[in-house]
């Protein structure tokens, strides 16, 4: 006989429907085998709808804890909602949220993967591993994740940000002309993402129709290279538009600059002005016909038009001629600065693999869409706990890390009590090694930022981008390494020296 209970909880869940008890019913079996087996069906029922409310509280739970912060245990309840049920794609996605705020790029990518995997059309999960690839600069697929989203609902807005933001950075003006206008016409006035909105489209459109935006011929150049420890600044001798200048590589910005008297002299069209974003003055946009470095020409690149002579302390007392955001430096295969040798090679194709005696490592560009930041991961001491670390930061020290991922590192608290400064957080230490990919590295000095936040460049990554940032590798460091960076394969191939 079925109890009371299961019977209560299968009407109410609307599972099966029971005859009335007493008299059989026509057709009705006197086998008790078919009875009991009915028994069991229903019981394992209620047992499924009972799993299936429990990973629907925990994914709640776990989204809760997302939006107060609370990343560790918003991973914790995913991982539970899993192990009830390995196939909920909405615990999947949780569980990218997550890990993407810890700082695991590789773990939010594949838990993102997997949601999408069991549900194509998972919206948290397709914007989710959509900001993954960017980071990584895998736009094109970026944006095609997004396609499903809109063929099922053309007015959602995220998605088509999605597709703005991909192509945007790999210079596609007719799509990115669309996307932004698909954009405002939806956007509220009051978004807060209106004016960064507007400033891209307002940028783009003059460049529709003018043909392939930074493109590159040639394959491979090579130049001079000179690097500015006070400034963070990498710098090398280029032929811009048949007029030699200094060329700035500055891949923490968007856009390329030219300086407003190379204009003047190259006699370029102003094709339109607009406003960057936080800044109340317009600027001219031309189109740079070619930039020269040996036998490798970019060229059809979208630039802003700004006086560079500020730059004229850095560049040892010239203006240079060109700063190279990320847009154009996206275009090249590969980049590489050979600081100990002062040289620069570009080239059209990536390579397929590290040289000989170069370690190959992730990049991210997090982007906060008017600022980039370039990360690594990294280890010290020995421990097997890595964190991603900003790639070429200004601090003094070889390496800085943060108080968190110090101690993460296995090491106490006592090492960094008191700090030797204590107004700027900061603790003089030594490094005994560090890990790139896996190859353990003689030590360097050290600083271990102890306040919270770590310290103003960290806390607007975090601020901005939701991603934890552990540390950075300062240019003391790199410039005695040869780097290589392919920001179209999201890698960086580094030859210690």
């Amino acid at each position: 006989m079925i109890s009371r209970s299961v019977v209560a909880a299968t009407l109410a869940l609307g599972l099966v429907s029971l005859p009335a008890c007493g008299k059989k019913t026509e057709g009705e079996s006197t086998n008790p085998e078919e009875g009991a087996s009915s028994a069991a069906e229903v019981e394992a029922a209620i047992d499924k709808a009972k799993q299936d409310a429990r990973v629907s509280q925990l994914v709640d739970l776990a989204n809760e804890d997302l939006a107060k912060g609370r990343y560790v245990t918003a991973a914790k309840r995913a991982d539970e909602a899993l192990a009830e049920n390995p196939d909920n794609a909405d615990a999947h996605t949780v569980l990218g949220a997550a890990r993407w705020r810890a700082g695991d790029f590789e773990g939010s990518t594949q838990a993102y993967r997997n949601a999408l995997e069991l549900d194509p059309k998972n919206y948290g999960a397709a914007l989710g591993l959509g900001r993954n690839l960017q980071t990584i600069g895998q736009h094109e697929e970026a944006a095609a994740l997004q396609d499903p989203l809109l063929a099922d609902d053309p007015d959602q807005i995220d998605p088509r940000l999605a597709k703005l933001w991909s192509y945007y950075a790999i210079c596609d003006a007719p799509n990115a002309v669309k996307a932004a206008e698909d954009v405002l016409a939806q956007l509220g006035k009051d978004d807060p993402l209106q004016p960064l909105v507007l400033a891209y489209a307002e940028f783009v459109r003059p460049l529709e129709g003018k043909g392939p935006l930074c493109t590159v011929e040639g394959a491979k150049g090579t130049s001079s290279l000179e690097l500015n420890l006070a400034y963070g600044l990498k710098f090398s001798g280029g032929v811009v538009g048949g007029e030699f200048s200094q060329v700035m590589f500055l891949e923490t910005r968007e856009e390329a600059v030219i300086d407003a008297g190379l204009v003047k002299t190259l006699k370029l069209k102003e094709l339109g002005t607009y406003k960057p974003p936080g800044t109340d003055a317009a600027v001219g946009i031309v189109i740079i016909p070619e930039i020269a470095f040996g036998d490798l020409k970019l060229t059809n690149v979208p630039a802003t038009v700004q006086p560079l002579d500020a730059y004229a302390e850095v560049t040892g007392g010239e203006t240079p001629g060109v700063i190279l955001g990320r847009q154009a430096m996206h275009s090249l295969g590969t980049i590489t600065f050979d600081f100990p040798n002062r040289s620069l090679e570009v080239a059209k194709a990536a390579p397929a693999g590290p040289a000989d005696g170069e370690i190959e490592l992730p990049l991210l560009m997090l982007s906060m869409h008017v600022q980039h930041a370039p990360v690594i991961p990294i280890g010290i001491d020995g421990s097997d706990h890595s964190f991603y670390a900003y790639l070429g930061f200004t601090f003094g020290s070889g390496l800085s890390v943060t108080k968190k991922h110090y101690l993460k590192s296995g090491h106490l608290p006592r090492e960094i009590e008191p700090p030797d400064d204590p107004d700027a957080g900061l603790k003089m230490v030594y490094v005994d090694s560090f890990s790139l990919g896996g190859q353990q590295l003689e030590g360097t000095s050290g600083l271990v930022l102890v306040n919270e936040p770590p310290d103003a460049t960290l806390d607007i990554f975090l601020r901005n981008t939701g991603f934890e940032v552990g540390g950075h590798i300062n240019l003391n460091m790199l410039r005695t390494w040869r780097i290589t960076y392919a920001f179209g394969e999201g890698k960086v191939y580094i030859k210690p020296s």
